[in-house]
């Protein structure tokens, strides 16, 4: 496993820094890339697209000393915007929720299996919108697609406890609810079970995080929505009723508006990823542990780490969080399918990188739930 220990004279960068200091130390990380990814499937243009797509974590256990968690893919590989036109390289692509395991010693991970996720009549789910307001979805040549109203844009996963699933997702934006064989049972939407204003979310800025303690479930949305400027909502919902049951205001730093995954550590407790949506030097992404601090309050901030004195330095998108125990955290990026810039709608053909899903494992001095 490539591991490296983060030495004093970097973590005095930090100190002299304008980022807040860690209450926490940092004392090792793990950096594993995966390999052999299955292929997801084929567009119309005969191009092959490896599976990708990260976006949530769980850690489930340990197994012949490896590590094995759970991610889920987004709605599928779709390609840059033209207009309103999207393109949906595999507009048949079920999200899916994927088994993954370590290799230390090769410092990779490799893919055990994928659960395809269904619809409540047992039908393949599809990431494709279910309006036309945002997105027009189209084929790799611009030919326009049906819309599907059942369509998830899969952002977030965590645990029912009864071996099934909550996941958070963009389009409504909802939280829904699926049994372990992947089949949906329930979907929480905006005007129903949450604040009617969720709507208001902006494009593909719904839920990006989801986590459950006890009878609740938090949904976190990834950005401000238009009228609350510098905070993103966190929903509340008691699962004994299906109802909110209470909101709470994540504050971003200056120049931050995303939130990338949250995990909970208990008692009101979280760990939530912030971020720029930048790559490269420009690119900065900070985990918090937050406290619940009353209904329709803000949350209490205490900075774990910046991931910028770390090898996901560069990243675009930070969007897994486990909990793996109470000194270690794991966190996944999101490649995007390795989609590199626009598909040409003369010739079907989309640029490809070969960048792959990126895990980091954090190992900190103190135990992370104080």
């Amino acid at each position: 496993m490539k591991s490296f220990i983060l030495f004093a004279f970097v973590l005095s960068l930090v100190a002299c820094s304008s980022t807040p200091s860690s209450y926490n130390k940092l004392i090792a990380a793990s950096h594993l890339k995966m390999q052999k990814a299955p292929l997801a499937g084929k567009t119309i243009s005969g191009q092959e697209i490896q599976l990708g797509g990260f976006s949530g974590l769980l850690f489930k256990e340990m197994k012949n000393g490896e590590m094995i968690f759970e991610t889920i893919t987004d709605r599928g590989p779709n390609g840059y915007t033209v207009g309103s036109e999207r393109p949906f390289l595999l507009p048949e692509f079920s999200p899916q929720i994927v088994t993954i395991k370590t290799n230390s010693k090769a410092g990779t991970f490799d893919v055990l299996y994928s659960l395809g996720l269904k619809k409540k009549n047992g039908a393949p789910l599809t990431g494709l919108p279910n309006v036309r307001t945002e997105e027009n979805p189209t084929d790799v040549f611009g030919f326009m697609f049906s819309l599907d109203a059942d369509g998830l844009d899969t952002e977030a996963l965590v645990a029912d406890d009864e071996g099934g699933y909550w996941v958070g997702e963009e389009y409504a934006p909802s939280l829904v609810h699926f049994d372990g064989s992947g089949k949906m049972l329930r979907r929480l939407t905006p005007f129903n079970e949450l604040p009617k204003m969720y709507s208001e979310r902006k494009p593909n800025r719904g839920f990006e995080g989801i986590s459950k303690e006890k009878n609740k479930i938090f949904g976190f949305l990834q950005s401000p929505l238009a009228a609350d400027q510098t905070f993103a909502r966190i929903v509340e919902v008691d699962l004994d009723t299906m109802k909110t049951s209470g909101e709470y205001f994540y504050e971003f730093d200056k120049k931050m508006d995303k939130i990338g995954d949250a995990t909970s550590l208990g008692d009101g407790k979280f760990l939530v990823i912030e971020q720029n949506g930048k790559k490269g030097p420009e690119s900065k992404k900070l985990i918090y542990k937050i406290t619940l601090n009353g209904n329709d309050a803000l949350v209490k901030k205490e900075l774990l780490v910046d991931l910028g004195l770390t090898a996901f330095r560069d990243l675009e998108k930070v969007e897994g969080i486990a909990l793996i125990d109470s000194k270690k955290i794991a966190l996944v990026n999101d490649n995007d399918f390795q989609i590199n810039d626009k598909t040409d709608p003369k010739t079907g053909l989309t640029p490809f990188n070969t960048a792959p899903n990126e895990m980091l494992i954090l190992e900190f001095a103190d135990s992370i739930k104080k």
